[in-house]
């Protein structure tokens, strides 16, 4: 494999991903959900559904789950249903199984609690925050809700917020590792890398030893630049859940950092094996095929981040890119115009629209993509010279 700089690729992975309902109160109309509970499930054909699940048979096993749900509308099955979902990268029909059963039990606080879930899971940040202070609304000093609506928030990029109120759920409940990882993640999106670590540490701490601490905290540490420590931390990850895709991942950043390529495309390679439903693994896996200028290998990876749901955003520009150097216009300016619907507001996405238009000779709509790029590009980006000069061809 030719090398190529280890500093290109973390720097291209910095950054790492229905109608909106009011607050609602108990009804006299409502059926009562624990009843459901409590009715047995067909266990043979909740059997077949798992056995489809570990053969990532997914259609097969939903088709199975929904008809459990039917026939007793046990909570369980459904969560157990909407879990498989959104790690089969079906986070939209997650949405759709756990709404049911919101709409159905307005008074079940779990209810609002997974469908919040699969609303974060499908990066619908705004309705997940309605959601997530509708659990507030039954109690106030709930932590789950506070971790949920905390997570929303960053969807949306209102870190502050979000942070806030991740502090929250921590301090009503200081000895769940979920709510302590999630402040550390949120932490490490806003660059806070060393109260991060210490976040993930005090997961671990709580006694949980749990595989996602350690990968969570050797990211952190890698970060840092603890290479070794990072590396024991994943590698006890490993050894916790030799089937931990994210663990894999974290590896193959890290032995890339180490310019370790061959061993990090193998490490990545064993990521999106374990997790092929994960859209970041396989941008991932692309970026070290790119980077080595193995363009149909990356061209695939990409394919593959962006058929997923949802599909990471910073994969839809580069395939964009890569079909337009490939002079598949078409095909790019679907692609591109998708990633702007689903962020507006990134200015990454509007460069190689405006080079698509000016490739057609179209120059009003490449002008327009342009000066978007413009708008919301840092002052500081090292390629708004080179458009404000496209832009002046183009107007004459």
């Amino acid at each position: 494999m030719a090398r190529y700089s280890s500093a290109l690729l973390l720097l291209a992975l910095a950054g790492a991903g229905a109608g909106g309902v009011g607050c609602s109160s108990p009804s006299t109309k409502v059926k009562h959900a624990d009843k459901a509970h409590k009715k047995p499930v067909n266990k043979g054909l909740l059997a077949d559904a798992r056995e489809d699940v570990k053969n990532n048979e997914y259609d097969a096993a939903d088709a199975k789950y929904a008809e459990l749900y039917a026939e007793k509308k046990s909570f369980d099955v459904l969560e157990e249903r909407v879990d498989m979902l959104i790690h089969a990268g079906r986070a939209t029909k997650a949405v759709d199984a756990s709404k049911v059963y919101y709409d159905a039990y307005v008074s079940d606080v779990k209810g609002v609690g997974l469908y919040t879930e699969t609303l974060i899971a499908a990066g619908q940040g705004n309705l997940a925050i309605v959601s997530a202070d509708e659990m507030l609304a039954f109690n106030a000093n709930d932590a789950s809700a506070h971790e949920k609506k905390g997570r929303a928030l960053l969807l949306i990029d209102k870190d502050d917020e979000g942070l806030a109120e991740l502090h929250k759920a921590v301090n009503l409940d200081k000895t769940s590792a979920q709510f302590h990882e999630s402040l550390g993640q949120a932490l490490f999106k806003s660059g806070k890398i060393d109260e991060a670590a210490l976040e993930f540490r005090a997961a671990l701490k709580t006694g949980s030893n749990d595989a996602d601490a350690h990968v969570l905290l050797g990211s952190a540490l890698r970060s840092q630049g603890e290479l070794d420590e990072a590396k024991r931390e994943l590698d006890q990850a490993i050894q916790l859940d030799g089937r931990s895709g994210k663990a894999y991942f974290e590896l193959g950043l890290l032995l890339n950092a180490q310019t370790k390529q061959p061993e990090a495309e193998v490490a990545l390679s064993k990521a999106v094996q374990l997790a092929p439903n994960e859209s970041r693994f396989w941008y991932a896996y692309g970026e070290i095929f790119r980077l080595s200028q193995r363009d149909d290998e990356a061209l695939n990876a990409y394919k593959k981040a962006v058929d997923l749901d949802p599909p990471y955003g910073k994969a839809m520009t580069k395939l964009g890119t890569m079909l337009i150097k490939r002079k598949q216009l078409d095909a790019a300016e679907t692609v591109l115009t998708n990633a702007v619907r689903r962020e507006p507001k990134n200015p990454a996405n509007y460069l190689p629209l405006g080079v698509l238009y000016a490739t057609k000779r179209q120059p009003k709509p490449a002008i327009d993509n342009y000066e978007l790029f413009l708008k919301y590009a840092g002052k500081n980006d090292p390629d708004r010279d080179r458009v404000k000069e496209a832009i002046n061809q183009l107007k004459h």
